[in-house]
């Protein structure tokens, strides 16, 4: 089914992902700061553990419903054979994922580096890894938001405002509502992640897949994480997270 107004599916696709998500971030946030003030030791486990089950459940529910709407898979583009022009948006994206190894290999080499990461980390510092375990999970959150959270909004959400709006309002919408789902991270995160929601939004519409997006958007996440768990390795003098360059 192809619909062309707003149905009860898209509808609550709007509400939860640009409503309930956004408000779900903000508590959750604060909760873990809260609980890193008071010294609890499985502060950030359990934070990384409600990540986990909150975004494969709300990716699971709203594909399930996807389907029992009367849309298929194959529409999400989860997979594309790349010809065309699509292997030009391949080789961008997979120039992006090379660049951010590369940061990574340079901040975890070089002590100033991190030294100027750390200065901009403010309260996600709360949410960076900082143990051998919790970098372990966090790796797992990275994988799981680049996997759920391109199905999301790239896949469910694009797929649900493409027949409404039209390809390029739907594009420009899905990334705001992607940002604003980082409200947690102030007006600065939200602009820094509609803008990493833009440049996924392209990748897939041009690639004809969100494959290419999905790894990208992991490894974003995958390198930030291992970056900032330096970073405060390095503040701390704690050894033994086996982050070091080899």
């Amino acid at each position: 089914m192809e619909p062309n107004t707003l149905d009860i599916f898209s509808l609550s696709v709007l509400l939860i992902l640009g409503v309930v998500v956004p408000l779900l971030g903000i508590w959750d946030f604060r909760r873990l700061m809260r609980w890193v003030d008071e010294g609890r030791p499985e502060a950030r486990m359990k934070t990384y553990r409600f990540l986990l089950v909150m975004e494969w459940g709300l990716t699971l529910g709203l594909l399930s419903w996807w389907l029992l709407s009367g849309r298929d898979l194959k529409s999400l583009s989860i997979i594309s054979s790349f010809q065309g022009w699509e292997w030009l948006a391949l080789g961008i994206g997979l120039s992006g994922i090379a660049f951010m190894i590369w940061q990574m290999s340079n901040v975890l080499a070089s002590p100033e580096e991190q030294e100027k990461l750390r200065a901009t980390m403010g309260d996600l510092r709360d949410l960076a890894p900082q143990s051998p375990m919790e970098v372990r999970t966090f790796d797992l959150v990275s994988m799981t938001a680049g996997v759920c959270e391109e199905i999301l909004y790239r896949g469910i959400l694009m797929g649900a405002l493409i027949p409404v709006v039209g390809l390029w309002p739907a594009v420009g919408l899905s990334s705001v509502i992607f940002g604003m789902g980082h409200f947690y991270q102030g007006f600065t995160g939200i602009v820094k992640t509609t803008a990493v929601g833009l440049v996924m939004a392209l990748l897939t519409v041009f690639s004809g897949s969100l494959f290419i997006a999905i790894v990208f958007h992991a490894v974003i996440d995958l390198t930030s994480g291992r970056m900032m768990a330096a970073a405060l390795s390095q503040e701390s003098r704690l050894p033994g997270l086996g982050l070091e360059k080899t």
